[in-house]
């Protein structure tokens, strides 16, 4: 047998010996990954950024206060620049009706809008994605509260892209 009755291994090394061994070694290789094994740095590179954001259901104030207010937006949580408006384009809100049938139909929501802004944004980019100069993400899906001089509303990224 490979451990005899004093419990130890081919009747020389004990078991307790074997796990404080593993132990320390364990410990150190944890040290040395810790402080001695540098990190794989992620190259960002400083870049244009435009991001397209849809704000549902607004009035026409709204529209009108974004359409005529091309300036910086502002993250209303964090605080933060988020870049400046430079297109606003709007269409009539609409959404799905179940009709007395069970189908479902697209009905115009009177007095509201669909707004859609083009922000543009100085940041950078990376393999994990865009960012604005104070490394807040851009990725589409992500909603905003956000406020200009002339309006505070929330909006979705629907699109982010690079451009030259």
């Amino acid at each position: 047998m490979f451990i005899n009755k004093e419990g130890k291994l081919f009747g020389k090394i004990s078991i307790i010996d074997i796990i404080v061994i593993l132990a320390i070694l364990v410990g150190a290789f944890g040290v040395y990954t810790r402080f001695f094994v540098s990190e794989k740095k992620v190259e960002t590179a400083a870049s244009h950024i435009e991001y397209t954001m849809k704000v549902k259901e607004v009035r026409i104030g709204t529209v009108n206060a974004l359409k005529n207010y091309m300036g910086p937006v502002t993250d209303t949580t964090t605080k933060e620049y988020m870049g400046d408006i430079v297109d606003v384009t709007y269409t009539d809100s609409q959404k799905a009706v179940e009709t007395t049938n069970g189908k479902m139909k697209a009905s115009l929501v009177p007095d509201r809008y669909d707004v859609t802004l083009t922000v543009r944004v100085d940041g950078k980019i990376n393999a994990s994605g865009f960012y604005t100069a104070n490394n807040q993400a851009l990725a589409a899906g992500s909603s905003y509260v956000f406020t200009t001089k002339a309006a505070k509303t929330t909006g979705t990224i629907t699109d982010v892209y690079e451009i030259k």
